[in-house]
């Protein structure tokens, strides 16, 4: 269970704010869940300056009318949730893919979607799955954009990320027709664009201070061949960029397994690369990621529900591997952290029940996986792979103020006795009251700030019946089996 204690920032003054605009937030008197051991969990107060967080404490004390004063009696105050996996442009599909296979949403996504989509759609998808996020308590994402047909659809696709106030990473990842080229005969890697990489690197994302940095989301070992591999690795390390890529799926394995063997005889592994899914890996690639420092994305819901295979939480934790969490594609998904957590908690407990039961006729003495680790998936261990360990993931003073404030007197949180499991088990996007990023509000007193919800979501409407038409399928159409399938 959670307890809370008091911060040894206790009861003291705090310096003035510095000459010029300062900007001071105190948020006063929450149940703070940092997920910082120095820090600990406490009833207390928080200080935002300049977007960071200045101070953690009981009764902080400041001068009148020097900060404005938000109640928090009524609020657990935690760390902003962090997405290491979401298909952000997809959300202009929300829904399409629920009732498909993994196989069936390779097929339409790479062959009849994607083809079809048009800058606009990647704008509007891209807005709509950040807004979602930020308003569920995402306050950072590796936006892993994989349809970027020409430099019009990626230009909006950034356009977008940037427009929306989210903290992310911008994932160039080529174009779906890459993709496609080994789910078919003759299985072939058409090499990423470099001057296309190059132009965006050098265009947006000059400097990596941004609260919109970029990041190379590439075909990976699983669905490109190794030229293609080593040469994408290579110019992402070039550039500095963090890498993410598809691996371990069943549906994706085409050549000889193990990849992430195979990497490491190369000499490619790192702690630059997030390996997303890793359903199908061995023992021994997992231990080989863990002495590499590679970090591991699970996507629970998605995984369990699309047939990916089961997410490898037990596996990595093994290993000495703390996963991260994402949401993956919202075509088939929801776009809360909650949910994803809720799920990231119930697979490994359901997986050793069925073990256990079957092995000894006897259910587990001691659960697996615990509320607070899969609150640290969605958190501290989110930032270390976007490499922000530095700068959020924790309620830590030095640390940007990504914020979620939520609410402990709704009716589906009262009363709360363990803040951690409140959060796990009880929170959703419902009871997200506040939202910063950056010491910046994002979402206020339940609503999402500086965006025109209805004009938004009405455009988007238009434009995803438009492309549905486009493609010449219709809501609950599903892909039929190859020939010869059954």
């Amino acid at each position: 269970m959670s307890t809370l204690s008091p911060s040894s920032n206790s009861a003291r003054s705090l310096p003035e704010p510095s000459e010029g605009p300062a900007t001071r937030t105190l948020l006063r008197g929450g149940r703070i869940v940092s997920m910082d051991p120095a820090v600990g969990d406490l009833v207390g107060d928080l200080l935002i300056e300049d977007g960071r967080i200045a101070a953690v404490g009981t009764d902080l004390e400041i001068a009148e009318g020097s900060a404005e004063v938000i109640d928090a009696s009524r609020h657990i105050l935690v760390p902003g949730f962090i997405d290491s996996h979401r298909h952000l442009y997809q959300s202009l599909l929300r829904g399409m893919a629920t009732d498909w296979s993994l196989s069936q949403y390779f097929t339409t996504m790479f062959s009849v979607l994607g083809p079809n989509m048009e800058p606009e759609h990647l704008a509007l998808g891209t807005s709509l799955g950040a807004y979602d996020a930020l308003d569920s308590g995402v306050t950072a994402v590796y936006d892993y954009s994989h349809n970027q047909t020409s430099p019009d659809h990626t230009d909006e696709a950034v356009r977008a990320l940037l427009d929306s106030g989210i903290r992310s990473v911008f994932g160039y990842g080529g174009t779906l027709a890459q993709h496609l080229e080994l789910l078919s005969p003759p299985f072939k890697s058409t090499p990423s664009n470099e001057a296309e990489i190059r132009r965006v690197r050098s265009q947006y994302f000059s400097s990596d201070s941004g609260l919109v940095t970029m990041g190379f989301a590439v075909r990976g070992p699983d669905n490109a061949t190794m030229d293609v591999v080593r040469a994408d690795l290579a110019l992402g390390r070039e550039l500095g960029l963090r890498i993410n890529t598809h691996i371990g799926m069943g549906v994706l394995d085409i050549a000889d397994r193990p990849h992430v063997t195979r990497l490491h005889k190369e000499g490619l592994l790192g702690d630059d690369l997030i390996f997303g899914h890793c359903n199908f890996l061995t023992e021994e690639e997992f231990r080989l990621m863990a002495d590499a420092g590679v970090s591991a994305s699970v996507t629970p819901e998605d995984e369990a529900g699309m047939g990916h295979g089961w997410p490898p939480i037990v596996q990595l934790l093994r290993a000495g591997i703390r996963p991260n969490i994402g949401i993956d594609t919202c075509m088939a998904v929801g776009g809360d952290p909650f949910t994803a957590m809720r799920f990231a908690l119930a697979v490994p407990r359901g997986l050793a029940n069925q073990r256990s039961m079957e092995e000894d006729s006897a259910n587990p003495w001691q659960l697996n996986v615990s509320a607070r680790d899969v609150l640290e998936f969605a958190t501290i261990e989110g930032a270390r792979a976007l490499g922000m360990e530095s700068v959020t993931g924790s309620l830590t003073p030095g640390k940007q103020a990504d914020i979620v404030m939520i609410r402990t007197d709704h009716i589906s949180m009262a009363p709360v006795l363990d803040p951690v499991a409140s959060i796990v088990h009880h929170a959703s996007r419902q009871t997200v009251d506040t939202v910063f990023v950056a010491g910046k509000a994002v979402k206020r007193d339940g609503e999402l700030l500086g965006v025109d919800i209805a004009d938004l979501t009405g455009r988007a409407a238009d434009a995803a019946a438009a492309l549905l038409e486009k493609a010449g399928i219709s809501p609950g159409w599903a892909p039929m089996p190859p020939e010869g399938d059954h």
